[in-house]
């Protein structure tokens, strides 16, 4: 589907990358992509689930940033009963396709639309967390120094003992290495055509040169997610499971 030019980000600001989540064809057509690509993501919404430090009977409340049409969220829902999510967004659009399919979970979801670069993205009123996620989300800020920010309000939003988990697209660490996972992305493309990882499609439109004169696709490498992790008080940081561009990594608040 060809890119539009002009749209407004999640939120109601001027558009920050080549996404156009105002746009109701943009985000249908985003959705059905994705909703294709689910059962493959199963495995990492697994992991993350697994990583929970809480057993599968806990009253908890999940913080799910950037939840888009909602299929981290489902699927916690589902495995912990007792749970609920507060699954923050920043697309109208996208969240009226969350509204339809969480239905079934009646006042376990709460759908919060904001956008990630206001101050009050987060308000005070849906805290304290037992967990936060994110997936797919935060490279589309293409802002690092924001994405620090918002790692260091959910660290703040945690309970003693809770965990942020981080299913995202990272930068190769390496100029060698970027110019092969590009070369595996395509070949993968041209293996596999539609049924192939649409990563390879992303990483085109979003390369951008940074200050340095390098191109990346996205915001951050993997080693300066996990820092920044560090820095902002999160403890036990680490890359839980990783494939070229796509990692799930996070950290633990500081226990009871």
């Amino acid at each position: 589907m060809k890119m539009r030019q002009r749209g407004r980000a999640r939120g109601g600001r001027p558009r920050r990358d080549h996404h156009d989540w105002a746009s109701e064809a943009y985000v249908d057509e985003w959705v059905r992509r994705q909703q294709a690509a689910d059962p493959s993501r199963a495995e990492r919404f697994q992991l993350i689930c697994d990583l929970f430090p809480f057993p599968n009977d806990a009253t908890v409340t999940i913080l799910d940033v950037g939840a888009g049409y909602g299929p981290v969220s489902m699927f916690i829902l589902d495995r912990y009963p007792h749970a609920t999510c507060v699954a923050q967004d920043g697309s109208r659009p996208m969240l009226n396709r969350a509204r339809h399919l969480v239905v079934k979970y009646g006042d376990r979801v709460k759908l919060h639309r904001s956008d990630l670069f206001d101050t009050n993205w987060l308000p005070e009123q849906f805290g304290p967390f037992d967990a936060a996620v994110s997936s797919s989300c935060l490279h589309n800020l293409r802002d690092f120094k924001r994405i620090r920010e918002i790692y260091a309000k959910i660290r703040t939003s945690l309970k003693p003992g809770g965990v942020f988990l981080n299913a995202d697209l990272i930068n190769a660490p390496t100029a060698g290495l970027r110019r092969r996972y590009d070369d595996v992305a395509a070949a993968r493309h041209r293996r596999d055509g539609a049924a192939a990882d649409n990563l390879a499609t992303m990483v085109r439109p979003a390369r951008r040169t940074t200050a340095t004169g390098n191109r990346e696709p996205f915001p951050a490498s993997l080693d300066q997610h996990l820092a920044a992790l560090k820095a902002v008080g999160f403890k036990d940081v680490d890359c839980f499971w990783k494939e070229l561009r796509r990692a799930v990594f996070g950290g633990y608040a500081q226990g009871r």
